[in-house]
């Protein structure tokens, strides 16, 4: 039985994982020991695994420990909707984000817990360090490259800063693995159902949309770098990156997630988003910036 946590009214409140898994044999059960191991423990951890080739399943299965729910998908349905299918499963008034091969600070769910009752947030997100496939860690790497948030971090070294939904709208900054979303934010999350946006970017819209994100400044996660990551930091949309384009032919993901999300939840200054994201005008994005 997991430790009780209390929420604001002193309700007790219980704690989801939802992790998933794909090909990921070789570091699994290290992470599997660092999420039931924690210095606050968790209820459960939902792991969907998306037809791994390797033994996956088997490596799993050797963690006997009754919160460990696996369920396979019958057939492959990609990183996205894995998430999603995982997110959907766990029961938790809290749920935490798992990628299969990072490890967890002792203390991590205790710590994350602490702020997400003290600023009363819908999401928390924390920094995090890295290692290699050994466990070893790392400073720099060619497959981590640090977006503009990360780089203006060291600078001013503050503990909470609190993340908006004008500025995480231009770009999706922090990795996912660190999250802690609030129930709420899973609800609306599986109410939009969208399919071709990033799930972590997705769930801390939405939490900033209705309510308080923090970026927790400590490093609770340690991200592992190796040649079989299934998404990396790196390949995330750097938050002052994007580049200006034509008129596309496709709608872009963002702007259908923004129409979901409008549609549930009334977005202030949709227009300007909406424009932006067509277009990819620098002046509409200054306007963004400024927004209240």
């Amino acid at each position: 039985m997991g430790l009780i946590i209390k929420n604001y009214e002193g309700a007790h409140k219980m704690i989801s994982v939802a992790m998933t898994t794909y090909n990921g044999a070789d570091y699994v059960a290290t992470q599997l020991r660092s999420i039931l191991n924690q210095s606050v423990e968790v209820d459960e951890v939902v792991i969907f695994d998306d037809c791994s080739s390797d033994d996956t399943a088997g490596v799993v299965s050797k963690v006997e420990d009754s919160r460990v729910k696996f369920i396979r998908n019958p057939e492959n349905v990609g990183y996205i909707q894995n998430f999603y299918n995982a997110i959907e499963a766990c029961t938790g008034d809290f749920i935490f984000l798992a990628d299969q091969d990072d490890v967890w600070e002792f203390d991590k769910v205790e710590k994350t817990m602490e702020v997400m009752k003290e600023y009363k947030c819908e999401a928390v997100c924390t920094n995090f360090s890295l290692i290699d496939k050994n466990g070893s860690e790392l400073k720099t790497t060619e497959q981590f490259v640090p977006n503009r948030f990360f780089i203006e971090l060291e600078k001013k070294n503050e503990r909470i800063i609190d993340l908006s939904f004008d500025y995480l709208i231009l770009g999706n900054i922090v990795q996912g693995a660190t999250y802690c979303i609030s129930k709420k934010t899973r609800e609306l999350y599986l109410k939009i159902d969208n399919r071709t946006l990033y799930h972590d970017h997705q769930l801390l819209l939405i939490a900033s949309k209705i309510g308080k994100v923090c970026f927790f400044n400590e490093k609770l996660i340690r991200y592992r770098i190796h040649e079989n990551n299934t998404i990396g930091f790196g390949t995330k949309t750097n938050i002052f990156g994007l580049k200006r384009l034509k008129f596309p032919k496709i709608e872009p993901s963002m702007v259908t997630f923004l129409k979901q999300l409008n549609r549930v939840s009334k977005v202030q200054h949709y227009f300007y988003y909406i424009l932006y994201y067509y277009l990819r005008i620098p002046s509409i994005k200054n306007i963004i910036k400024t927004l209240k």
